[in-house]
């Protein structure tokens, strides 16, 4: 069995529409069951029904943060006999990135409905409130502070990332904190930013872990130092473009399990683009969690998009 599960809320508001006008032309789609649920808890009992009526793949039509909703209740059950498809028309669709699906979204719809299924890790946060998955990237300090004002923005345009990171570099301070990767102190002290990284990309391009590789068994833990925010500014294209790793204000590792401390509230942790609460957290891989459908192989070369 297969079904396609459309977010209309996606991209502002826009992905239903979206997918109305794309579905015209996918002979294929008007075979399948299409879901449309209103809400996200509608979204996750849809979910959980067609994960009991034994569907085997799944298309999700959304963002970021539709698939981390999807991914995180097929991780909670645990089934292991649905494979995800994705169609990215969400605000920022990073992982879509990391996985180089297809840019046009029937080509994308093809991949999604009839590709190959393959291995992809996901991450889990244990921390304050209950276990959270993640598939793309979860991080802390100023990406929290980005989320919340891309949220507020009911139109949330092709530059709402880039928008609310300007934005929030002129209004956040850095909080002190440490961050051990594997049992080993990689940072303590003042940091903008800490993220832990499956895919390469957030904040809608911005290739943040640009050698991670969603299928490797490894967490990739950038942490950017107290910065002040002209130089950061400064410095912002490089983020894009993946060419920060060797500045002296940022660290780099891998591993597969992290842990957070904090000596001061920080903002909402972004998990896969969405809000969860933060404080002290341990955050570790689940290598090959999720099935999804993607042409990348697994090579020794780092994916990008």
């Amino acid at each position: 069995m297969k079904a396609i599960l459309v977010n209309p809320k996606a991209g502002g508001g826009r992905a239903g529409a979206q997918w109305e006008r794309l579905s015209a032309q996918l002979p294929l789609s008007r075979s399948l069951p299409v879901l449309m649920p209103a809400s996200s808890e509608a979204m996750r009992e849809a979910v959980r029904q067609l994960l009991s009526s034994g569907c085997q793949r799944l298309v999700v039509v959304g963002g970021d943060g539709t698939l981390h909703l999807v991914a995180g209740e097929i991780l909670a059950t645990g089934s292991s006999e649905v494979s995800l498809g994705l169609v990215p028309l969400g605000t920022g669709c990073d992982f879509a990135r990391t996985l180089r699906l297809p840019k046009s979204p029937r080509e994308a719809f093809t991949l999604a409905l009839e590709g190959p299924a393959k291995p992809v890790d996901a991450g889990v946060i244990d921390g304050p409130g209950p276990r959270v998955f993640f598939v793309n990237v979860a991080s802390a300090g100023i990406s929290g502070m980005v989320d919340e004002l891309v949220n507020a923005n009911p139109r949330r345009g092709a530059l709402a990332f880039l928008t609310a990171t300007l934005q929030a570099l002129r209004r956040y301070q850095p909080r002190q904190l440490a961050v051990h990767v594997d049992g080993q102190e990689l940072f303590s002290g003042f940091a903008l930013l800490v993220a832990v990284a499956n895919g390469t990309s957030f904040g809608k391009g911005m290739h943040i872990a640009p050698l991670a590789r969603p299928n490797d068994g490894l967490l990739d833990v950038v942490v950017v130092e107290a910065v002040r925010g002209l130089q950061l500014v400064r410095r912002l294209p490089l983020v894009y473009l993946g060419r920060h790793l060797r500045l002296p204000q940022v660290r780099f590792v891998q591993g597969r399990e992290v842990q957070l401390q904090a000596q001061q509230p920080l903002p909402p942790f972004d998990v896969d683009g969405e809000c969860v609460p933060s404080g002290p957290a341990r955050f570790s891989v689940v290598p090959g969690a999720l099935q999804v459908a993607h042409e990348t192989s697994g090579g020794s070369e780092p994916l990008k998009s």
